[in-house]
C-alpha cells in the first residue's frame, strides 16, 4: 500500500513512521541530506570559460571538504545556475535557491552588478551571498553588510597594485584607459585613479574610452585612443572583452609606436588566446602564476585542474576555489548549515592553505586574503604554452586592503 505526501507515494510502514514521529522523520532525513551550495555565473557566451574555470575550483574545495567528512558526515553539494549575463537573470535564480531549494549560501560568478543585487537577497532573506570573482569595492563596502563575503581583492587594492607599477615607471607621463562600462568597470578606473593620483600626480589622463561588456568590435574604440598618443594605455576588461579589444589594436597598428599596454588580469583567458595578439612588454596583473610557484599546495592544484579540465589552470580556477573552501570550512569550523550568523562568525576566524599561499578571512568584510602578483609578458617555450610572465612581483593583498573604518563608514556604520 503506497500513500500520498506532498508528491511522495509511501509506503504504509513509512507513513506509519511519518505519522507516529514527523520530528524525528525530518530529523533523520536532514541528517542525511546534502548541503546545497548554489553557484550563479555566466555559462554561455565568452564568458563561459571563465565560469567553468571559476566552478571547477569550486567543485576541489567542495570534494576536499567532503573527503574530510563533510559536516558531520553530511556531504557538500554544489548547485550551480547560468545567468547568461543579465542580472536580472542572476536575481530570479538567487530567489529560486533561496526561497524554493532552500539554499542559504549562494555564490555569485564574475558579474559585479549580480553579485550586488543578489547580495541585496542574502540581506533580506539572512542568507550568506559570496562574491565568487565579483571586484567592485562596492560588494562589501557602500552595498555591504553582514551577509555578504567576497573570495577576492576589491577594485581599491586592484587599482593600488597597478598604481603602484606605475610610480616605479618614471618614463611613463601620459597614460589612457579602457574598461567595460558597469558597475566592475566603473569602479575599476575610479579606484585605480584615486590611487594613480596619490602617487603619480604628476600623470597626465589623456583619454578614458567605456566599452560594452561583451562587445565583438573594438574599432572605434582602439582608433580613439589611437588619436592621442601615450606611454601607457591601462586595460580593465577581460576574458572575450580582452581578446576582441587585442584583435583590433592588432589590426590598427595600436602598439606599432611607443604605446605600451597594460591589462588587469592576464590569466582570466587562456594566454594561448592572446600570444600572438599582445604587444612586446605587455604587462599586467596576474591570479595564478602556477609555473613559476613551487609549493606543494599550488602544485597538487594545478595538477587537480589539469586532471579536470584538460588544461592548465587560470586566475578563475583558484578564486573559485578559494570561494568554496572559505565557506565550506566556515560550516565545518561552526558545526552547523542552519545557522547563517555562526556560520559568517566562524569565516572571520579562518585561514587555509590556498594555491597561492596562505588565505585568511578578514572579519569587517568577510573578504579572502592572498597573494597577488605583477609580470612582464614572456614567450618561452618552456612556459605552458610558450607563454607567460616574467619578473614576477608579489603583492600581499593585506597591505594594500581597504581599512576597515573606511569600509565601514561607507556602510553608513
Amino acid at each position: 500500500m503506497y500513500t500520498l505526501i506532498r508528491n511522495r507515494l509511501l509506503p504504509a510502514v513509512a507513513l506509519a513512521a511519518a505519522l507516529i514521529s514527523p520530528a524525528a522523520h525530518a530529523q533523520a532525513a536532514s541528517g542525511n541530506d546534502p548541503i546545497k551550495l548554489g553557484l550563479i555565473d555566466i555559462y554561455s557566451g565568452g564568458f563561459a570559460f571563465i565560469a567553468d574555470s571559476i566552478r571547477t575550483g569550486f567543485q576541489i574545495a567542495v570534494d576536499e571538504a567532503n573527503a574530510a567528512g563533510g559536516l558531520k558526515g553530511r556531504p557538500f553539494q554544489l548547485v550551480s545556475a547560468d545567468m547568461g549575463g543579465q542580472v536580472e537573470k542572476a536575481v530570479t535564480e538567487g530567489r529560486r535557491m533561496i526561497l524554493e531549494d532552500k539554499i542559504k549560501f549562494v555564490t555569485v560568478g564574475i558579474h559585479s552588478g549580480a553579485a550586488i543585487a543578489v547580495g541585496n537577497l542574502g540581506k533580506e532573506h539572512k542568507v550568506l551571498v559570496t562574491g565568487g570573482f565579483a571586484t567592485t569595492k562596492r560588494l562589501t563596502g557602500e552595498s555591504g553588510h553582514p551577509y555578504i563575503s567576497r573570495a577576492n581583492l576589491s577594485t581599491v587594492e586592484i587599482g593600488s597594485v597597478i598604481a603602484e607599477y606605475i610610480k616605479a615607471r618614471p618614463d611613463i607621463k601620459r597614460i589612457s584607459t579602457i574598461a567595460p562600462d558597469y558597475e566592475y568597470g566603473q569602479q575599476f578606473i575610479e579606484d585605480f585613479m584615486r590611487a594613480l593620483k596619490a602617487v603619480r600626480p604628476d600623470v597626465v589622463v589623456v583619454r578614458q574610452e567605456w566599452s560594452k561588456l561583451g562587445a565583438t568590435d573594438f574599432s572605434a574604440h582602439v582608433t580613439a585612443l589611437q588619436a592621442q598618443p601615450v606611454d601607457l594605455i591601462v586595460n580593465g576588461g577581460f576574458g572575450a572583452d580582452l581578446v576582441n579589444l587585442l584583435k583590433a589594436a592588432k589590426d590598427f597598428g595600436l602598439f606599432a609606436g611607443k604605446t605600451q599596454f597594460f591589462t588587469h588580469g592576464l590569466d582570466l583567458v587562456k594566454m594561448s588566446s592572446v600570444k600572438d595578439l599582445l604587444p612586446a612588454n605587455t604587462a599586467g596583473t596576474v591570479w595564478y602564476p602556477f609555473y613559476a610557484l613551487n609549493s606543494a599546495k599550488s602544485k597538487s592544484f594545478a595538477a587537480e585542474v589539469e586532471k579536470r579540465m584538460k588544461t592548465y589552470p587560470t586566475g578563475p580556477t583558484t578564486v573559485g576555489y578559494s570561494a568554496g573552501k572559505m565557506i565550506v570550512e566556515s560550516i565545518r569550523k561552526a558545526g552547523t548549515a542552519t545557522d547563517v550568523e555562526k556560520v559568517i562568525q566562524a569565516m572571520s576566524t579562518i585561514s587555509f592553505e590556498g594555491p597561492t599561499g596562505k588565505t585568511k578571512v578578514r572579519g569587517c568584510d568577510n573578504m579572502a586574503l592572498f597573494d597577488f602578483y605583477v609580470g612582464t609578458v614572456k614567450r618561452d617555450a618552456n612556459l605552458p604554452d610558450g607563454i607567460g610572465v616574467t619578473d614576477i612581483k608579489t603583492y600581499h593583498t593585506e597591505d594594500y586592503a581597504r581599512p576597515c573604518q573606511e569600509l565601514l563608514r561607507s556602510r553608513g556604520s
